[in-house]
């Protein structure tokens, strides 16, 4: 009885490992198509943030060249849309990463926060916000750097051990 019960739970085994390896590939295939996905996504959404980098940077050569006193708006929303293109390279370059099979820094999306606060900063005091708002941005850069810092630092010694772990 003990012999048919351990053959029993053996059959089940094999059968549950003979769906499992399909399922683990589909789901890492489809995985990868999500990044694929996302990859053309970033594409895309950079392609149209230059065109408006490129419109943004006619505006300001148009203003200069006609004398324009006031070319501080034009030059400061033309920095905020570049800022913009910052992260989306970081973006796209973690996903090649992934699609690589290779881990991600996590720096990446505070390096999102801090550029997508540093525009939100430059925007309210090109458009006038209160002082209160304005000082709210300074803090959040404050946190995103410090934060910034203790993930550089914390990877940084993770990769430290695991060099040490593979020379010994």
């Amino acid at each position: 009885m003990k012999r048919l019960i351990v053959k029993i739970k053996r059959n089940i085994v094999d059968k549950i490992t003979n769906i499992d390896a399909p399922l683990i590939n589909f789901l890492e295939n489809f995985d990868r198509l999500i990044h694929l996905f996302l990859a053309i996504v970033i594409v895309f959404t950079s392609l149209a943030i230059f065109m408006w980098f490129l419109h943004d940077a006619y505006e300001l050569f148009e203003k200069i060249a006609m004398f324009k006193k006031n070319i501080s708006s034009s030059a400061l929303k033309l920095f905020g849309t570049a800022i913009l293109l910052w992260p989306l390279s970081a973006l796209l370059r973690a996903e090649i990463k992934l699609l690589k099979g290779e881990q991600i820094s996590l720096n990446i999306f505070v390096d999102t926060a801090i550029a997508s606060t540093v525009r939100s900063f430059l925007v309210s005091t090109e458009e006038g916000k209160s002082l209160t708002e304005t000082y709210y941005l300074i803090i959040a850069l404050i946190v995103f750097a410090i934060v910034r810092l203790i993930v550089a630092y914390t990877e940084k010694i993770s990769a430290s051990n695991s060099r040490n772990k593979e020379q010994q």
